[in-house]
């Protein structure tokens, strides 16, 4: 099982991912294990997969070539949007296909090799840029409009909850990066609390930021971390503090207590 978060900033880009594998074969599970989620390539650029590791791992080495070969240098987001879904769907599709062979032997089981959701950060043309590619490689460009994005099976925690922050701290633009960090991370945090056995420890997040005239990958560790953490406890404990302030509003009757018998 898998969280990744995307967030487009002000400043930049922010990624984050849980760090916990789950092995197993056959729509069975074995284990969970540690594992980085996130890939760095060529310093200015952050991939992470939700689904197959292998398939990730293809992905990553596709786009490393298409960066090394200069495919997409001087390319504006929609040209490169079509030349990195051609160039994922080539992989993705075979699998499909292997999929359709072996379904009527074990079932949709067999799909679990070919179902991906990609998250991607790079610059074009001097500008950062946040996409996402779905189960069939079509693409989409976080914007100012929608700048939060998640994919894998915490999903359905993580986009509620960012949903929550956008609206809270940042109605009506981007967040900063340092601002992207916090909000990952919560997310992130509140996803492993609310899901145990599932999403999990340890965190993995990537910026990417501008340094002189180049847009470079930073990864933050533990210590990095410990400010925002701070922050998100002192900020759940307001919470908590107004809980107990609140007082209802004149004419509002106490709820009846229940029966006893």
């Amino acid at each position: 099982m898998t969280l990744i978060v995307g967030i487009r900033c002000e400043d930049g880009i922010v990624l984050g991912a849980d760090g916990a594998a789950t092995l197993g074969a056959l729509g069975g599970k074995t284990v969970q294990q540690p594992c980085r989620k996130l890939a760095k390539i060529s310093d200015c650029i952050i991939i992470g997969t939700s689904g197959p590791v292998g398939l990730g791992q293809i992905f990553s080495g596709t786009l490393q070539d298409l960066w090394t070969n200069n495919r997409l240098s001087g390319k504006s987001p929609h040209e490169a949007m079509a030349i990195l879904r051609e160039a994922f769907w080539q992989h993705a599709e075979k699998e499909f296909k292997a999929a359709q062979v072996t379904v009527p032997m074990l079932g949709q089981v067999s799909l679990e090799s070919a179902l991906s959701f990609t998250l991607l950060a790079m610059p074009l043309r001097k500008q950062p840029c946040l996409f996402q590619f779905n189960q069939q490689c079509s693409p989409e460009l976080a914007s100012g409009d929608l700048p939060f994005i998640s994919i894998g099976s915490g999903q359905q925690l993580a986009d509620p909850f960012l949903a929550f922050l956008r609206r809270v701290f940042w109605p009506t633009r981007m967040p900063k990066v340092t601002e992207g960090v916090l909000a990952t991370v919560w997310s992130l945090d509140q996803a492993i609390r609310t899901n145990p056995g599932g999403v999990g420890n340890p965190i993995q997040v990537m910026t990417l930021e501008k340094d002189g005239a180049d847009w470079k990958v930073k990864e933050l560790g533990e210590t990095d971390f410990s400010e925002h953490r701070q922050a998100i406890s002192t900020a759940e404990s307001a919470l908590a503090e107004f809980r107990t302030s609140f007082k209802p509003a004149p004419g509002d009757t106490e709820p009846p207590k229940p029966a006893t018998t």
